[in-house]
C-alpha cells in the first residue's frame, strides 16, 4: 500500500492549485501486469534555476489489485491529500481533476502538469502525506501514507535560459521586431527590465515592438527579478497545557506534569504545501531565527506542536495569517507568540540576445557627360535593375549604363537581399535641347514662391513629361501631362529658396527653363 501513495500524489498535489499550467496529457500506456498503482515517468527530469520547467505525469490506479505481501484484495474508494512538504520554490501544478479527492472506481487514469520556474538550486525530497479509504480483504481501512520523491534543481546557466524570444530574428532595415513575454513564476512577484539596444527601454511585461532603422547588431538585455514574502522568524512565548498528560509527559498525582514539551511548528499554504521546523526539546518558549520559509500562496496556517515519541504529537495551537510584512502576534488558548515576514529577492537573472539588422545599399546616381555613363554609387551589389521613364531597360544589369535623356532609376540588391533605389534626370544627350525663347514654353512668375505656371506654345508636343531638378541634377518633381496650349500649374511651395531647372520633353525634343524660388 505504500507504493500506492506514489501513484496518487501527482493528482492530489495539483488538485488544490489554481489552474496555471494548462491541461495535461494522459499517457494511457502507463499500466503494469499484474495490476498495481503506477506512475510515469518514474524519474523526473532535472530542473534549472530560472528556466521554465514543464512536465506531464500520468498515474494509473486500478480499481482493485492484490496487496503484494498478503495477496489480500485491495479495493480503494477514495484518496485525499493531507499535506505536501519541500515543494521547490517557484513550481506549481494543475491536475486533470478539479477536486481534492480521487475516486479510482470512476476512472483509473489521471494526469498532472508540473510547471513554473525553479528559484533555488539543490537536491531535495518532496514528502507527500495522503489518506486512503477502502478495504483490504473486505476489512475497511482508513490510513495515512507518506512518500518521499526526489527532485533535483541545477544552478542557473546563462547558456540554457532563453528568457525571451523575438521575431523576426534578422531582416533588412528598417526592421520591426516583436518580443515574447518573459515567464512569470507562480507565487512570485516578478520585475522585468528591458534594454532593446536601440536606445529604448521598458519595465514590465508585454514588451512593445521595436524598430531598428539602420543595419547592425543590437544586443537586447532582459533583467528578471523574482521576489516573495519570507517567514524569517517565529517566537513562542507561552504554550497551552495540551502537552501534559500523555505517555511522553505524564501528569502524575501530587507531582503533576513530568517533563517539558518538545516544540516545533508547521506552516501550510492554500495549496497544502507544508514546511516543518526543527524540534526544540524541553522548553515552553523558544525562537527560531534565520528562517527562509516562502509564503507564495496565501492564506497560511501556523500550527504549534509538542513532539512525542511514544504517543501522537500534541497540537498546542492553530493560527491563520497572511503574508503582510513586519512583526505580527498570535494568541489563543494559552499559546502565544509572534512571527516576522520580510519580502526577499530570491533570484535575479540577466539574459542577452542579439537582433541582427541587414543594411540597405547606399545608392546614388551620377552622370558623366563626357563618357555618357550613368553609374550607381555601389558598384559591387548582387544585382541591378534599371528603368527609363518608368519602363524597364532590358539587358542592363550592371552598375553603369550608357544613358540617354530621361528619368533614370536603378534598384540595387546587396548580398543580404536588401534593396534600395535612386533616380536621376539625364539631359543633353542626343536631343535638340532648346533654351526656350518663348516659342516652345513659358515659365512665370520668376521668381516665385508657391506656384509656377508653365505654358506650352507648341501644341504638337503632346504626351510630354515635366521634371524639376536642382543644379546637381537631383530629381525633385516628376509628372506626365498631356500636351495643352493652356498653362500647367506646378506647386513649388515645398522647394527651398534657390535656383532650379525645369525641363519638358517628349521622345524627340526637350526644352529647359531655369527659375528661382524666392525666400
Amino acid at each position: 500500500m505504500h507504493r500506492l501513495a506514489l501513484a496518487l500524489f501527482v493528482t492530489l498535489h495539483g488538485l488544490w492549485v489554481a489552474a496555471q499550467c494548462g491541461p495535461c496529457a494522459v499517457g494511457d500506456t502507463c499500466t503494469v501486469d499484474p495490476p498495481f498503482p503506477t506512475v510515469c515517468p518514474l524519474i523526473t527530469p532535472v530542473g534549472i534555476v530560472g528556466s521554465p520547467y514543464d512536465l506531464d505525469v500520468t498515474f494509473w490506479v486500478p480499481p482493485s489489485f492484490p496487496e503484494p505481501t498478503t495477496q489480500l484484495n485491495v479495493v480503494l474508494q477514495q484518496v485525499s491529500l493531507i499535506s505536501m512538504e519541500n515543494v521547490p520554490l517557484g513550481l506549481t501544478y494543475e491536475a486533470s481533476s478539479p477536486t481534492l479527492t480521487y475516486f479510482p472506481q470512476v476512472d483509473p487514469f489521471g494526469c498532472v502538469r508540473i510547471c513554473g520556474i525553479p528559484m533555488i538550486a539543490g537536491s531535495d525530497t518532496i514528502r507527500l502525506t495522503a489518506t486512503a479509504q477502502g478495504t483490504v480483504g473486505g476489512v475497511a481501512v482508513n490510513q495515512d501514507y507518506s512518500l518521499n520523491i526526489p527532485i533535483e534543481i541545477w544552478p542557473a546557466s546563462q547558456d540554457t535560459i532563453p528568457d525571451f524570444s523575438f521575431s523576426p530574428d534578422s531582416l533588412c532595415a528598417p526592421m520591426t521586431v516583436s518580443f515574447s513575454n518573459p515567464a512569470d513564476a507562480p507565487g512570485m512577484t516578478s520585475a522585468f527590465n528591458w534594454n532593446f539596444g536601440n536606445g529604448n527601454t521598458h519595465s514590465g511585461n508585454s514588451p512593445p515592438t521595436q524598430t531598428y532603422n539602420s543595419g547592425g547588431e543590437y544586443p537586447v538585455t532582459l533583467q528578471s527579478t523574482f521576489s516573495v514574502p519570507m517567514l524569517t522568524q517565529v517566537a513562542i512565548t507561552s504554550v497551552s497545557g495540551a502537552w501534559c498528560g500523555d505517555l511522553d509527559e505524564p501528569n502524575l498525582p501530587i507531582i503533576g506534569c513530568v517533563g517539558q514539551p518538545d516544540l516545533y511548528f508547521s506552516v501550510m499554504d492554500s495549496r497544502l504545501a507544508m514546511v516543518r521546523s526543527a524540534v526544540v526539546n524541553n522548553v515552553q518558549s523558544t525562537t527560531w531565527n534565520n528562517l527562509a520559509i516562502p509564503l507564495a500562496f496565501p492564506p497560511f496556517t501556523l500550527r504549534v506542536y509538542d513532539s512525542d515519541a511514544l504517543s501522537a504529537d500534541d497540537i498546542l495551537g492553530t493560527f491563520a495569517f497572511d503574508a503582510s510584512s513586519g512583526i505580527s502576534s498570535f494568541s489563543a488558548s494559552g499559546t502565544a507568540g509572534q512571527h516576522t515576514v520580510q519580502v526577499q529577492t530570491v533570484l535575479s537573472l540577466t539574459y542577452t540576445d542579439t537582433v541582427v539588422v541587414f543594411p540597405l545599399p547606399d545608392l546614388t546616381l551620377s552622370f558623366n557627360a563626357v563618357s555618357g555613363l550613368l553609374c550607381a554609387s555601389e558598384a559591387e551589389l548582387a544585382s541591378y535593375s534599371w528603368t527609363l521613364d518608368g519602363n524597364p531597360v532590358i539587358g542592363e544589369s550592371g552598375s553603369c549604363v550608357v544613358a540617354t535623356n530621361g528619368l533614370w532609376a536603378v534598384t540595387g540588391v546587396n548580398g543580404f537581399g536588401c534593396s534600395s533605389s535612386a533616380s536621376l534626370v539625364v539631359t543633353g544627350v542626343g536631343l535638340d535641347e532648346l533654351e526656350s525663347d518663348g516659342e516652345l514654353i513659358g515659365v512665370y512668375p520668376v521668381p516665385t514662391r508657391e506656384q509656377l505656371f508653365v505654358r506650352l506654345f507648341d501644341s504638337i508636343l503632346t504626351g510630354w513629361q515635366l521634371t524639376i531638378t536642382d543644379p546637381s541634377g537631383r530629381l525633385l518633381l516628376y509628372k506626365q501631362i498631356p500636351g495643352s496650349p493652356g498653362p500647367v500649374v506646378v506647386d513649388v511651395s515645398s522647394l527651398a529658396p534657390g535656383t532650379y531647372v525645369l525641363r519638358v520633353h517628349d521622345a524627340d525634343r526637350a526644352a529647359v527653363k531655369r527659375f528661382v524660388v524666392a525666400p
